[in-house]
């Protein structure tokens, strides 16, 4: 009796590890790069109103759902500094410096997820833009190149004899 609750409760355990792994999202650069496709060109576009800029916030939300943990850290600052603009009053002077304050302190996260994305998925997150994809290495060797110095060829100079005079 002991032995099929124990089996039963291991089952159900397992299924249920399974539901949520099959449920949850990947967290791997293929991921975030698929997304991201998804989301331009409108994850470049300037917003003006709060209806814009809670739609840009939703857009970063569904990529920082696929961020890998190379720059999830990152992309939820700068995530969190949307959703922060998207609060901001700016008829209150102090809301408006508490952004300006948090964007300064987002930089180096941006300028983080700008980097990885640039490399990994080949776009201009800033622009929305596609970019040539990274150059992959050659596994050819270069022929060495020689340390020997030469001497660089030397003009002909015009040499006039010396006058000589005649008895």
């Amino acid at each position: 009796m002991c032995t099929r609750r124990l089996f039963s409760l291991a089952c159900v355990a397992s299924l249920a590890t399974l539901l949520v792994s099959c449920g949850s999202t990947a967290h791997t650069g293929s991921a975030f790069c698929a997304q991201l496709g998804k989301e331009l060109p409108a994850i470049a576009q300037p917003v003006a109103t709060s209806k814009e800029v809670i739609a840009m916030v939703r857009r970063y939300q569904r990529l920082l759902d696929r961020a890998p943990l190379t720059i999830e850290s990152d992309l939820k600052v700068f995530t969190d500094l949307l959703q922060q603009a998207a609060r901001v009053n700016p008829a209150k002077k102090d809301q408006v410096q508490a952004l300006a304050d948090a964007a300064y302190h987002a930089n180096k996260s941006a300028l983080n997820v700008r980097d990885w994305v640039l490399s990994t998925c080949a776009v201009d997150i800033s622009t929305g833009m596609n970019v040539a994809p990274m150059r992959q290495p050659t596994t050819t060797i270069a022929a060495p190149i020689s340390t020997t110095a030469t001497t660089a060829p030397v003009a002909p100079t015009n040499v006039v004899p010396a006058a000589t005079t005649v008895p």
